[in-house]
């Protein structure tokens, strides 16, 4: 899901700015993980997972926009994606042993309603920095240059040799979260934080 919106989001930041499309990524992931601590049956924990795709889609692409639009000086700029990608490392490296032992000891609610705290506390946080709606609307009617397509974007080997360098490092773990902790329950441990903690 976050493969097909990503397009539509990058081009709707592209026109009103980063600050509304992040507060919906957030409001969206929200409802999302609350709806995973809710639910109960396949089908809704399939639309909880499409939904948390829909907010990730906004609020990673916003993110990263937010990033470069505030540090317009190359050195910066690359120091703070720089910052931005190892949180995101730090959070799938922490994630999955931290999960397992709240799955384990405190039930299946508790993880998601702590993510859903988080990203309350992430909106919350937003509203603090983010311009007033009345600025955004004049940013988003100011002339702006041209964009480019992008599947000249994709036409250039340095993007293309990065994206697929990203495609790949991911094809790798999702191969692995479906089949390595079915796995380590039929024939390791059924301890949810030990399945966890192999992510490290």
């Amino acid at each position: 899901v976050q493969l097909m919106v990503n397009p539509f989001s990058g081009a709707l930041i592209d026109r009103i700015g980063y600050d509304l499309p992040m507060m919906v990524g957030l409001c969206i992931m929200f409802l999302s993980t609350a709806t995973f601590a809710c639910g109960r049956s396949y089908g809704l924990l399939f639309f909880a997972r499409s939904l948390q795709g829909v907010g990730s889609a906004f609020a990673d692409t916003a993110g990263l926009a937010m990033i470069a639009d505030r540090f317009t000086e190359e050195n910066e700029r690359s120091k703070a994606l720089g910052i931005a990608l190892a949180f995101i490392s730090f959070g799938c490296l922490v994630a999955p042993p931290f999960g397992g032992a709240l799955y384990q000891f405190a039930g299946k609610e508790m993880p998601f309603l702590i993510l859903a705290f988080v990203s309350l506390a992430d909106g919350f946080m937003l509203l603090l920095v983010m311009k007033p709606f009345k600025d955004q609307l004049k940013d988003s009617q100011r002339p702006k240059p041209p964009s480019v397509p992008i599947w000249r974007l994709f036409m250039d080997p340095y993007i293309a040799v990065c994206a697929g360098a990203l495609m790949m490092s991911n094809v790798a773990l999702a191969f692995l979260e479906p089949t390595i902790s079915l796995w380590m329950e039929d024939n390791i441990t059924t301890d949810n934080w030990k399945i966890g903690m192999i992510w490290l």
